[in-house]
Parts: structure tokens; C-alpha cells; sequence
């Protein structure tokens, strides 16, 4: 075998995934309540034609 080749599985819309998903996670620990699935668009960065602010007062797009 060569040494160029790694077992290393890299998927970076995966990882992706994982940390918007990882950020939701702290958000929702963080709340006392259940978030709207309008909520949960805006702590996951989409655009739904909103105000564009998150539930925690800061800016989706961020």
C-alpha cells in the first residue's frame, strides 16, 4: 500500500451539518422553552423572509 493513501473519512458538508446542528443543541439547553420551527430556522442560518433574528437576539446570519 501507499503511504499517500489515510483510512481519514472527510465530508465537509457533513461536518457542517454537525456543528449547525451542535449550535442548535446550546441553544435549545440554553432555553426554557420549545423553539418555533421559525426559531429553529433563523439559529440554523435560513432565510425564511423573517426578521432574520435568531430567538437568543442575535443576527441569523451570523
Amino acid at each position: 500500500m501507499s503511504d499517500d493513501r489515510t483510512n481519514d473519512l472527510v465530508d465537509g458538508d457533513l461536518a457542517d451539518e454537525i456543528e449547525l446542528v451542535s449550535d442548535l443543541v446550546v441553544a435549545a439547553s440554553t432555553s426554557t422553552r420549545h423553539f418555533t420551527p421559525d426559531e429553529v430556522d433563523a439559529l440554523l442560518g435560513i432565510d425564511t423572509g423573517d426578521s432574520g433574528e435568531a430567538p437568543d437576539g442575535r443576527d441569523a446570519e451570523n
